[in-house]
């Protein structure tokens, strides 16, 4: 009678990195989108889209949260992904943190709670701080597995990529930073 090993996969962690989606997602929810990871692990993976603006701003969602502003930049709140879109979520830089708060990698922070959005609100809040509603996700194995199709590259996080440069901008940013210019790839990938 043979006996069965289970084997532990090991997983190559893609937390604190870029995705670059492929031409050949193009039509697809994740087209021409560049995603922050912020957790990856065996149970699945975690992101936001952070190239896609959403039509609410900052300002009018603070305004339908009932939550009085001082905050006089209008910035874009950002269309984070499709689950649960509903849902805000706050990617900041780590100065500010609160119980409900995950280490999201390179030095930044992932937060879900109104309280955040009451600190941004009242300018007590992060110094760096990206507002999205709704995250992308994935089961255990499908992003390696979608990785492996050649439907995602990835890439290092820069901040500034992610603070400061213009929504269209981040994703040929991104791409540019690791020698890949997006015009010329195909929507089919092949063994050479």
């Amino acid at each position: 009678m043979g006996s069965r090993i289970k084997e532990k996969i090991e997983v190559h962690s893609f937390a604190g990195q870029f995705l670059i989606s492929m031409p050949k997602l193009r039509d697809s929810l994740f087209g021409d989108c560049l995603i922050y990871i912020w957790s990856h692990d065996e149970e699945g993976t975690q992101g936001l889209v952070v190239n896609q603006p959403h039509e609410l701003t900052l300002i009018k969602l603070l305004h339908q949260l009932d939550l009085p502003t001082q905050v006089t930049t209008d910035a874009v709140v950002a269309d984070g992904g499709p689950v649960e879109p509903q849902r805000g979520f706050i990617l900041h830089t780590g100065e500010v943190s609160i119980d409900s708060s995950h280490d999201a990698e390179n030095g930044l922070t992932i937060s879900h709670s109104r309280e955040v959005l009451e600190l941004i609100a009242s300018k007590q809040g992060p110094k760096q701080f990206l507002v999205a509603l709704g995250y992308a996700g994935w089961g255990p194995g499908q992003l390696e597995h979608e990785i492996r199709d050649s439907a995602w590259l990835t890439a290092p996080c820069c901040h500034d990529t992610l603070f400061n440069v213009p929504f269209e901008e981040r994703l040929d940013r991104t791409a540019s930073a690791i020698g890949i210019d997006l015009r010329f790839l195909g929507t089919e990938a092949g063994l050479a």
